[in-house]
């Protein structure tokens, strides 16, 4: 079965000029809402404009075709054609369990834009943790579009680190966990809209009288779309106002379903 992750977000404070990106994630399902999130915010910080729907269902399937041939000719030849956005971002997220109960993650990313070579990146997270996995998609990313670093990341960057108990600052209690329910809250009530639009336009034979030669069969499709919007607008409220501080939210579409959830230790 096929699945992808599409990012839609709102285009909240953007400015007019902002160069418009689609997103597209694919691979492991319960790790595409957390990559297409990272994915979202590196773009957001850099003031690209997050293009809601940049490829159809229907075209991300042809792309998933191509990287299963190992033809990135094919995939580019599609964005080129067929992607509202002159540039897009792709990327494949694979996972396995290691021999030590960890998991070991591998994201591998694609830069399209219109007219020009693709290029590609791949980056190994170890014994990957969710801050781990947010350093992976920033290198990843920093390589594929080739900017500095924010401020913020190069004093990160070039910090002295004092020696200190592993207990004393866990992972979890990083304020930066914010974003991921801030960016399924967007995501869920842009696919909500989303959702909406499909089953307005959608179109059904009528009962008598001449019939049209096509019909746009998208009910199905908006109401997956709204149910997992409804479903990653929710459980990002909750997280916001909860604050977990285990395990990760799950929302991933999917050209015929949805899988909404929870992944973490237990």
């Amino acid at each position: 079965m096929r699945t992808a992750f599409v990012v839609l977000a709102l285009a909240i404070a953007t400015p007019a000029h902002a160069e418009q990106v689609g997103v597209v994630v694919t691979g492991e399902a319960t790790l595409q809402p957390q990559v297409a999130s990272e994915l979202e915010i590196w773009l957001h910080a850099r003031g690209r404009q997050i293009e809601a729907a940049a490829l159809e269902p229907s075209a991300i399937n042809t792309l998933i075709d191509c990287f299963v041939l190992e033809d990135l000719g094919c995939a580019r030849g599609l964005v080129d054609a067929r992607s509202k956005a002159p540039s897009v971002m792709y990327a494949r997220v694979e996972a396995t369990q290691t021999d030590d109960g960890m998991r070991e993650v591998s994201v591998t990313g694609y830069w399209f834009q219109k007219n020009h070579e693709a290029l590609a990146e791949r980056r190994i997270c170890e014994k990957c943790t969710d801050e781990k996995l947010h350093d992976t998609v920033d290198e990843l990313m920093l390589a594929l579009v080739h900017e500095v670093p924010l401020p913020s990341e190069a004093a990160a960057a070039s910090a002295p680190v004092a020696e200190q108990p592993v207990d004393e600052m866990p992972v979890e209690n990083q304020p930066r966990k914010n974003f991921v329910p801030l960016g399924l809250m967007v995501a869920g009530g842009a696919a909500i809209v989303a959702g909406g639009v499909l089953l307005a336009i959608d179109e059904d034979p009528v009962p008598n009288g001449p019939q049209q030669a096509t019909y746009r069969q998208t009910a199905t499709g908006g109401v997956v779309m709204t149910v997992a919007g409804a479903a990653a607008l929710g459980t990002g409220i909750y997280l916001w106002m909860k604050d977990r501080k285990h395990g990760a939210p799950v929302a991933a579409v999917t050209h015929d379903g949805a899988v909404v959830g929870w992944t973490g230790r237990f």
